[in-house]
């Protein structure tokens, strides 16, 4: 009997097909791709009192280069990150960081009001705070302007 060396890249291809179909699920997943989620910038949803807080963590980004839509369900978050030209001239041997375009969609536990929602962006760190309403009072959309704290 001959023996079959191992490569764990092979693993990972066999598996990927069941994860992708679980994060590409609705229901029992994030509605993301596989793909989609590693490159995902972290989130945390909390409930601080009244409000509901969304952050996220998006270093290396200036306000300006991120697009934040709210509605009375929830908050999606687009963007890009540029990669540097002059990394790219000096010679890279590693990089794990994501470049491109990014966007992710984020329930709110609650209905929220839209219309007293804001965000902030420090240190890279975005937060979306918006209280929470009445559920009865109707669904409501806008785009939030991202104030930057110094």
């Amino acid at each position: 009997m001959d023996l079959i060396p191992w490569h764990p890249l092979r693993e990972l291809e066999r598996v990927r097909s069941p994860l992708e179909r679980f994060f590409a699920d609705p229901v029992f997943g994030t509605g993301m791709t596989f793909g989609g989620a590693i490159n995902a910038f972290p989130v945390e949803v909390v409930e601080e009192g009244s409000d509901i807080v969304v952050r996220c963590e998006l270093a290396g980004l200036n306000p300006e280069d991120v697009d934040v839509r709210i509605t009375d369900q929830g908050v999606t978050i687009r963007g890009e990150r540029r990669a540097q030209e002059t990394d790219r001239q000096r010679g890279m041997y590693r990089s794990e960081r994501f470049y491109g375009a990014f966007s992710r969609a984020v329930s709110f536990p609650v209905p929220v009001d839209s219309e007293q929602a804001a965000a902030t962006f420090q240190h890279g760190l975005l937060e979306v705070r918006a209280p929470k309403r009445n559920p009865d009072a109707g669904p409501d959309g806008r785009r939030l302007n991202i104030t930057p704290l110094h």
